[in-house]
C-alpha cells in the first residue's frame, strides 16, 4: 500500500535521485577537510595571479581565504585537486 495525501488522496511518490542531489548532499553533510589535508593529499596545479584568469571545469570551492582577500584557495574534491589565487 502507497502512501497517499490526506486531503486530495492522491499518491505520495517520491522520484529517483538525480546526480544534483547526490552532489548536494555530499557537500551539506560531509566533514569538510582542512587545508593541511588538501595539501596532503591533492595534486597542486598552481598560482594565479591575473584577474583574466578562467578556472579550470570542476566543482570548485575555497578552502582558504586570508583576512586581506589577497589570497584564496580553491579545490576540487572529485578531481582531487588545489590551486591558488593571489593578488599584489
Amino acid at each position: 500500500m502507497s502512501a497517499s495525501n490526506d486531503i486530495t488522496g492522491d499518491p505520495i511518490k517520491t522520484p529517483p535521485s538525480t546526480q544534483a542531489y547526490r552532489d548536494g548532499y555530499d557537500r551539506a553533510f560531509s566533514k569538510p577537510m582542512d587545508a593541511a589535508a588538501i595539501k596532503r593529499e591533492y595534486r597542486y596545479i598552481g598560482s594565479v595571479n591575473n584577474p583574466l584568469f578562467i578556472r579550470p571545469e570542476g566543482r570548485w570551492v575555497k578552502f582558504i581565504q586570508n583576512s586581506r582577500g589577497t589570497h584564496e584557495s580553491w579545490c576540487d574534491h572529485k578531481l582531487k585537486q588545489y590551486y591558488h589565487v593571489y593578488s599584489d
